[in-house]
């Protein structure tokens, strides 16, 4: 067995998972597939920034260095997509969502990909041979976010696919609440009960992070588990009350507000843009694996949660601004279409095709290493996707 010497400390964890073309209650948000796209070259772009040192060597190397920005970018749009469907039972009165039929899709875009990936990488990494017999089972069933180590090298990435499978969990409950038992009274009913489930999910983010960042009460790991980003979730899920509602009579002024700001492409940009500057910045904690103060985790994690839902804002609202139509171009479409792929594969070919090149960890050679294993990865992915993927979807949307 290979000893930890070999290789670098693991880069900052991040990635999750993605959908492919998502039709969300009968309706298909093309840009989605453009900002997926972003996201997972964000996560590729980061992760090699760490490995080769770069994200230490000035300004671009910090710009680099939070380009963990796509993980918010990914949760929001998990709440956008998968919760609109509760949206418009609770504002239409429409049927609830089929719980077999979504458990069934949700497995299959997740599963079969995730489950291939992890046997390559636990059989053929060689640097954490033998792999135990314990960890495989662990993985297998996305529980490495529950112990101690986490997941073991070239899988580091998977901590957000596991908090996403326990958001998929959780929302049939999230939604069953909102719903309720039938129709509501009024839209101004279905409105509050809205307002009352997505503060109270902020407000439990809140509460876990502070326990985490200011008391010993939470072990270490409990900074990858659902609770934390129970908020960039409710983002994502506030996009899909806006984006239903909007359309309906007499909407609240919140959402006619942030209706008319999705409207203001570049405005939005702008916004996300200088949240995202100022999370740059020092305040948004150390660079590398320095540890961070406690306010300044907190601070960034709502500086990403800021930057994510005005970037989301108008591709969600009104698909014939110029930015969403971009997103909606064959280039971003093409990329984000396998970008679960992309996010799964790219960690483990980071780490095999460095020393294949002949250059060591933390050593430089950024450019050269990033276009290697973008074009790889996306090949690799590509790959995966028509011989895994697609098969596994359009068995699901087969059930």
């Amino acid at each position: 067995m290979a000893t930890a010497a070999v290789l670098p400390p693991s880069p900052p964890a991040t990635g999750i998972a993605s959908s492919k073309l998502e039709l969300s209650a009968g309706s298909h948000f093309a840009a989605l597939d453009g900002y997926r796209a972003i996201a997972a070259l964000m996560v590729v772009v980061t992760h090699v920034a760490y490995t080769t040192g770069f994200v230490v060597t000035g300004t671009l190397g910090h710009v680099l260095g939070r380009f963990d920005f796509g993980v918010p970018l990914f949760f929001l749009m998990s709440g956008f997509l998968l919760y609109r469907p509760w949206v418009r039972a609770a504002f239409e009165g429409r049927a609830r969502p089929d719980l077999r039929r979504y458990a069934i899709r949700r497995a299959a875009r997740i599963l079969p990909l995730y489950w291939v990936v992890l046997v390559v990488t636990l059989w053929l990494f060689p640097e954490i041979q033998p792999v135990a017999g314990r960890q495989w089972v662990v993985h297998l069933l996305g529980l490495q976010i529950y112990q101690s180590q986490g997941a073991l090298e070239g899988l580091t990435q998977t901590w957000s696919l596991c908090t996403e499978m326990s958001f998929y969990v959780l929302l049939p409950l999230l939604g069953a609440l909102v719903v309720g038992r039938g129709r509501p009274r009024s839209l101004e009913a279905a409105w509050r009960r809205q307002q009352v489930l997505l503060l109270s999910l902020v407000l439990v983010a809140v509460v876990f992070l502070g326990l985490r960042a200011w008391t010993e009460a939470l072990p270490h790991q409990a900074g990858w588990w659902l609770p934390a980003y129970l908020d960039w979730f409710a983002g994502g899920m506030l996009l899909a009350v806006v984006e239903v509602r909007r359309r309906l009579p007499r909407p609240p002024r919140t959402v006619v507000v942030l209706d008319r700001v999705g409207r203001e492409g570049r405005t939005c940009l702008v916004v996300a843009g200088a949240l995202f500057a100022i999370s740059v910045t020092p305040v948004g904690g150390a660079y590398d694996f320095t540890p961070t103060a406690p306010w300044e985790t907190m601070f960034k994690h709502g500086l990403y949660l800021g930057a994510a839902f005005f970037l989301l804002l108008p591709g969600v609202t009104h698909a014939t601004g110029q930015w969403p139509q971009w997103l909606a171009t064959r280039v971003p479409s093409r990329v984000g279409l396998i970008s679960y792929g992309v996010f799964l594969w790219h960690l483990v070919l980071l780490r095999v095709l460095m020393p294949a090149m002949g250059i060591s960890f933390f050593s430089g050679q950024t450019l050269w290493v990033m276009v290697i294993v973008v074009l790889v990865t996306i090949g690799v992915a590509s790959i995966t996707y028509q011989a895994v993927e697609r098969p596994a979807q359009l068995w699901a949307h087969r059930r």
